[in-house]
Formats: structure tokens, sequence, C-alpha cells
């Protein structure tokens, strides 16, 4: 059973839901878009509404979806945004939202580190896990300053996701004790990347996302690292924790939940009148 850690899940076909099914896909994490225009606190609850639509869409074809939503660093509205703060619990109440996110240090701006800290302190209080994304070509730097803040925010490290890291990358998150996720989606180079990372390091702290759904993101993402780290000699155990286990334990959703969430659903068929 494998659970998909970032899936972009508002353009995907009930086809779609049918292939990646067929090939162990059984659940995924579908997190806000870090990015979108206009950037309005009403387009942003929007989205927030877009998204909760997506997670029951997609579990009703028979994918375990959870959402992540939150006021992503590239989508702080310019008013509006203490209002989005106070409803963002109620939010996150909603069934089928499982964690915040994506937040993260952006750009560094005051604003952007202001509503991380804060979105922090708001997970801290709720109890709810986080997706951290960071920022593409400053990794190492953004997981620094990242593992600062989120040090002081008293968050338990094992609550936390952090997207869109490297190697260093990984490094660093397994020694304070957060969960890297890797996209092997760059093509059959990125496959090899991961499996023999995984291998080097071993499975703890690492989970693999698609980034499927919007733009050059492969479904199959999962299923084929999986074939290539048993390629590698990688055992099933290994293989199923990097695959799903690893996140699944950060988001606190136990993998029997997804496999009920999982199940597709009858359809009672009403007898015909004679």
């Amino acid at each position: 059973m494998f659970f998909d850690a970032h899936l972009h899940g508002a353009a995907l076909t009930a086809r779609d839901v049918a292939d990646v099914r067929f090939f162990g896909v059984r659940g995924a994490l579908l997190p806000l878009a870090g990015r979108g225009t206009p950037v309005t606190a009403a387009a942003l609850r929007r989205d927030w509404e877009a998204l909760a639509l997506a997670v029951g869409r997609l579990r009703r074809g028979g994918l375990a979806a959870y959402g992540a939503l939150s006021i992503p660093p590239g989508r702080i509205p310019a008013r509006g945004t203490e209002a989005l703060l106070v409803e963002l619990p109620e939010w996150l109440s909603r069934r089928g939202v499982a964690a915040i996110g994506p937040i993260g240090p952006g750009s560094g701006t005051p604003r952007e580190e202001e509503l991380l800290s804060r979105q922090l302190e708001l997970a801290r209080e709720l109890r709810r896990p986080v997706l951290v994304t960071v920022p593409a070509g400053e990794t190492a730097r953004a997981v620094r300053r990242t593992i600062a803040v989120l040090r002081e925010s008293g968050v338990p490290p094992g609550t936390v996701l952090v997207d869109g890291v490297d190697a260093a990358g990984v490094r660093l998150l397994r020694a304070v004790g957060c969960c890297a996720v890797l996209s092997p989606t760059r093509g059959a180079a990125s496959l090899v990347e991961v499996a023999r990372l995984v291998r080097a390091l071993g499975p703890e702290g690492i989970a693999l996302a698609s980034h499927a759904g919007d733009g050059l993101g492969d479904l199959l993402a999962l299923p084929r690292a999986a074939d290539r780290m048993a390629r590698l000699g990688l055992s099933d155990a290994v293989i199923r924790r990097v695959c799903g286990r690893n996140a699944l334990a950060a988001l606190g959703i136990p993998p029997a939940e997804v496999r009920t969430a999982a199940a597709p659903i009858a359809r009672s068929v009403r007898p015909t009148s004679r």
C-alpha cells in the first residue's frame, strides 16, 4: 500500500484514480496550492473550499485523500490575513483535513517569517501535523532556517514533513527527527538517485511524493520508485516505510484507516417497481 505525500488532486479524473489504485497507491496528502492568483483572502477561502471538495470527490472514487490547508508563503494576502488565521482552525476540523500546509520560510521576508511562526504555533495548539515546503535552489540554507523556527515553535519534529529537499536536506532533517519528502519525478535518473539514497541512509525519516496532477509530475512515481528500490535489493519492509508508512506516521494516520477510506464504495441498487 503506497501513500503519496504530495499530490495535486483537483485535476485528477476517475481514470487517474483507477490507474494509481491499480498500481497500489491507496492514499495521498493533497496540500493547498502554494501559489495562485489573485492573492486575496476571498480567493484563498475559495481554494480551501475547492480542496475540501476534491478530498471528498477522490474519497468517493476510492482514493484515501487527506487535505492540508494553510496560508502559504507565496499566497499571503495584503488584507484579511488575521481573519483567515481565525477561521483556519474550523477548516482544519473538517472531515478529511489532516494537516496544516504548505507553510515555509518562503523568500525570508518578515511577513513570511511571521506567518510561518504563527501557523506553527497553531499546529502546536491544535496538535496538528504540518507540511513545510522549502524554496527550490536554496535547500540547505532554507532547511537550516526552518529547523531553527521549528525548534522555537515547540512543534514535535515527528509531526513535521518537509517537502522539496535534497540529499543534504535529508541528513539535516533526520538528525532532528523530521520527515524529509523526496520527489522522484524528474525521470529515470531521479528514481535511481532516490533509491540509492535510501539504500545508503536507510528508510528512517524519508517519504516520497509524486507532485502529480499539476504540471510534469508522474502519477506512478511511487510504484516506479518502489520497483527501482526492489531492483537494488531493498526489502519490502524498507520500501513500505519510504513509500507510505513514514508519511502516515508523521501525519498520525493509521494504515488501517487508509485501507478503509480507500475501499471502493458499493452503490446501492434500487429495485424497480412493477
